[in-house]
């Protein structure tokens, strides 16, 4: 390819083709409105009923709440269910995880709802880069003895879930 059939080839991907891109994913990341909640499933999932109409399974992203069958995983859900049950919320589409299920960040009237989960202690950090707020709010959790750090060793839902895998 003759250099400036390159060059022209490059100035069009840049001025056409990265601008949609990047409006694409920022659309992606911001929250869009008018989500209703159906169903608190557990402390870190939930279905909601979007702006079109559709009905999806949300996981909360960035964080990991007991197991129903651990200690603490029915009052996780219970808080969770406390926050959102029948709201209209927000949600901050962050993909699709191996389950098929929404990855997104819930808001309620403007606050993270996956963050107060792991702020009052419902629910540990989660994924491979936590965000720093989510590290501290974790933090300040397990000091102070919130939620499931009330137990002087809780058991990551991970570590749980190995020990009692799902019969298929």
């Amino acid at each position: 390819m003759p250099p400036r059939t390159f060059l022209i080839l490059c100035l069009a991907v840049a001025t056409f083709v990265l601008p949609l891109v990047l409006g694409r994913l920022r659309e992606r990341a911001s929250p869009t409105a008018a989500w209703r909640v159906l169903t608190v499933h557990d402390g870190d999932t939930v279905s909601c009923l979007s702006p079109d109409g559709r009905t999806h399974r949300i996981r909360l992203v960035g964080i990991d709440a007991p197991e129903f069958g651990q200690p603490f995983g029915r009052r996780a859900a219970d808080v969770l269910t406390g926050k959102l049950e029948g709201r209209t919320v927000s949600v901050e589409d962050r993909g699709i995880d191996q389950h098929g299920r929404l990855l997104g960040r819930i808001y309620a009237d403007g606050r993270d709802i996956n963050l107060e989960m792991v702020a009052d202690g419902w629910a540990w950090t989660f994924g491979f880069s936590p965000e720093d707020a989510y590290l501290a709010a974790e933090a300040t959790a397990r000091e102070n003895r919130r939620g499931l750090w009330f137990d002087a060793r809780p058991m990551s839902p991970a570590d749980w879930r190995a020990l009692h895998p799902r019969p298929r």
